[in-house]
């Protein structure tokens, strides 16, 4: 899935797995809590927002499981049919790397999707003072449907600190649910394949915002992955917001440094 990786040989580490008795759309995955990370993805009740500031410190709640065909894999040592793992690294997003500049991230998304510089997007985070450039693709998953993914590029440094990936209807109204979450559980296998810090692995987890965060993990350099889904369904018969369609969305983050990222703050003491 484009995701940039130097590998190492290391030994197995099993990720926990749990799964859900009352079979509910939920996925069992991998959550994302590092302190101090500034970006998330917020949604509300029955509508999908985009990419907020999260608060330092959220802390996730055992939430259910959607059902898979997964096992839980085997503790290290204890089953002589153990394979060894790889150990991802984190470079950026297929072409585009950490520390691109604009014009770079442009060539970049390019290259890898035939977009033109004249046909992506730029805004500005006026709160963080970062210059996002967005492209849209059509078949970034198969199954998935359109996919926005935004380049954010640093306050001081100009350069690339974070990519995101968003799928669902705040991209594509028509968009399914049980696809989006199909393509949540092939990401979260994905990289429960590919070898990140066992200790930075949460998995699982609900969020206070209602989100679960699918999966979290860091590689050796600390630079964090995150994917997160969020499932609103339709609003019941007879309901005040009967008509109201369900919302569903799924986020994907690589982010540089998650502790202190490249953003405007206001200096302590000066209000």
């Amino acid at each position: 899935m484009g995701l940039e990786m130097h590998r190492r040989r290391a030994r197995a580490d099993g990720a926990r797995v749990e799964r859900d008795g009352d079979g509910g759309l939920w996925v069992v995955g991998l959550a994302n809590t590092v302190r101090g990370f500034h970006y998330r993805l917020a949604f509300g009740v029955a509508t999908v927002a985009g990419l907020l500031l999260i608060a330092a410190g959220a802390a996730p709640q055992p939430a259910p499981a959607v059902s898979d065909q997964r096992q839980s894999p085997e503790t290290p040592g204890t089953s002589p049919e153990a394979e060894p793992v790889e150990h991802v690294k984190v470079e950026g997003f297929r072409s585009a790397r950490w520390g691109m500049d604009g014009a770079q991230v442009k060539a970049a998304i390019l290259k890898d999707f035939g977009i033109p510089a004249e046909k992506v997007k730029t805004e500005e985070n006026a709160a963080e003072r970062t210059t996002i450039l967005t492209a849209t693709v059509n078949d970034l998953l198969e199954s998935a449907g359109p996919a926005r993914i935004s380049y954010v590029l640093g306050f001081k440094t100009k350069k690339l600190i974070q990519v995101t990936v968003l799928w669902g209807t705040p991209v594509d109204p028509q968009a399914h649910p049980d696809k989006i979450v199909a393509a949540a559980n092939q990401l979260r296998q994905l990289f429960l394949d590919s070898g990140y810090q066992p200790e930075t692995v949460v998995t699982n987890a609900r969020m206070a915002d209602g989100t679960i965060l699918v999966f979290q993990g860091q590689d050796a350099d600390k630079r964090t992955t995150v994917l997160r889904l969020a499932n609103a369904p339709a609003p019941a018969k007879n309901s005040k917001t009967e008509g109201a369609g369900g919302s569903v969305a799924l986020s994907l983050s690589y982010t540089l440094d998650s502790r202190s990222p490249d953003i405007f703050r206001l200096k302590k003491g000066t209000f």
